[in-house]
């Protein structure tokens, strides 16, 4: 038998007010909009040996205290204006979970799950929803789930940093937090930063095919369909590929995302937009905060698979400089271009690396990795439907997971564009062709059929 109690923990840091959103708050909050949902990240984690509820606590009162985001509250005012709220103290509950005669991390995982299940009162609660597990008097697990307007991938592994390090953390926050990014963003070097990407924004788009996709003859209810690969051969493909040409694993696949899609798009181009982190910019590294926003890149997926990655490294190299921009006014100039082309183009592509702790891995396989065996990894993969619902996910979204030792690619599709089967055959297109091109010293691409050749 399992019995929870809670335990109030309080908490006091620097900083307080109310500001605008930051442009990634902003991202990310038209996101949450559009989904009707939280959006929540983080879960279950087993805690070291050692650990005690107490020490949980203290972990809580840390973060809280620490890292702004997860101090505030959203204020919702006329004509749709929202706003951050950022209290300097307060207090914030600790579930206690009793696991009894339960598996703990079973436990921990259903109360991550709870957690999730439930979207967050973005007026009334803080972003952090944690618990922490016990088994026989002894704490085993702790759950952490965040709601994404306070945090995105990278900053949730700053924040488990912080939690797990606090002992270390002696000095004050040096990073930027988002009542800060907000008030430089509005001023002069703000304006500059996003005339500038919005001019990049109309250099690309006017590239953009109108069309990359038609409606399907099958559309399926519920309307977007998720599907994921797990492939051993393909993360050591990838890696093998990346050291050849001295550049990243996420140029490789994101090449390989495009060459896949020419087999189901109706253009010879790919548009496709980059969830890009930012965090390359001064201040944003460590900050606990979502500063990520997303970029327009067109590739051209014709010719040698190598010239293909090298495109299509050159093509996210403009949009990592140019994904930092105010959210509004990159709709109202979208809205300008549509009108101006008498049609929206379609732009609805995504493509995002989530990959936080496995990307350097995947990053450091040598070029001369054996490749004897790399076929034979084809037989390990794994394809497993997911989710199926109505909420809006884009015509397609290639999502790059982390998960250890596999390229664990997750898709979802807009069914009434995208069959099914045409989301499978996507997933093993990019697998084939990173494989095929590792195997080959020299790999031609047919953009029309998006087939691979050695020669």
């Amino acid at each position: 038998m399992r019995s929870r109690s809670l335990l109030v923990v309080h908490f006091a840091g620097d900083g307080s007010g109310i500001a605008e959103l930051s442009w990634g708050q902003q991202e990310i909050w038209s996101v949450m909009q559009d989904k009707g949902d939280s959006l929540s990240m983080g879960g279950a984690r087993a805690l070291p040996p050692g650990h005690t509820v107490a020490d949980v606590a203290a972990g809580l009162s840390f973060i809280m205290s620490r890292h702004q985001a997860l101090r505030t509250r959203l204020r919702f005012g006329p004509g749709g204006q929202t706003q951050q709220v950022v209290h300097a103290s307060g207090e914030i509950t600790l579930e206690v979970v009793d696991a009894g005669d339960n598996d703990p991390g079973e436990v921990a995982a259903a109360v991550a799950a709870r957690y999730k299940a439930r979207q967050f009162e973005y007026e009334h609660e803080w972003p952090l929803r944690m618990a922490v597990i016990t088994h026989h008097g002894t704490a085993t697990h702790v759950v952490q789930v965040i709601c994404h307007i306070a945090l995105d991938a990278f900053g949730l592994a700053a924040l488990y940093d912080d939690f797990d390090h606090r002992d270390e953390r002696t000095g004050p926050v040096t990073a930027m937090q988002p009542m800060e990014q907000a008030s430089r963003q509005r001023g002069p070097s703000g304006r500059r930063a996003h005339e500038a990407s919005m001019r990049y924004y109309e250099r690309v788009a006017a590239s953009v095919p109108d069309r990359q996709f038609t409606m399907s003859a099958d559309p399926r209810q519920p309307r977007f369909w998720q599907v994921t690969l797990n492939s051993p051969a393909g993360y050591r493909a990838a890696g093998m590929l990346a050291a050849r040409l001295g550049l990243s694993t996420s140029a490789v696949l994101l090449a390989a995302f495009a060459v896949a899609l020419t087999s189901l798009s109706v253009s010879r181009r790919v548009a496709v937009h980059l969830v890009v982190s930012n965090r390359f910019r001064p201040g944003f590294a460590g900050s606990v905060s979502p500063v990520m926003q997303t970029c327009l890149g067109v590739i051209e997926p014709d010719g040698p698979f190598e010239d293909v990655v090298r495109r299509a490294w050159q093509s996210a190299l403009g949009a990592y400089k140019h994904a930092y921009y105010d959210p509004a006014g990159k709709r109202e100039v979208c809205e300008r271009l549509a009108a101006e082309r008498g049609v929206e183009p379609d732009w609805s592509l995504i493509f995002n690396d989530r990959r936080v702790l496995t990307r350097e891995f995947a990053d450091t396989v040598s070029a001369a990795d054996s490749a004897s065996s790399l076929r034979d990894e084809l037989t390990r993969s794994t394809l497993t439907w997911g989710d199926r619902n109505h909420l809006s996910q884009g015509k397609v979204s290639l999502n790059i997971c982390d998960v250890p030792g596999t390229l664990s690619c997750e898709v979802w599709a807009d069914t009434h564009f995208v069959r099914p089967p045409d989301m499978e055959r996507l997933l093993r297109r990019i697998e084939t062709v990173i494989v095929d091109a590792a195997l080959a010293d020299d790999v031609r691409v047919d953009g029309a059929e998006g087939r691979v050749a050695s020669r």
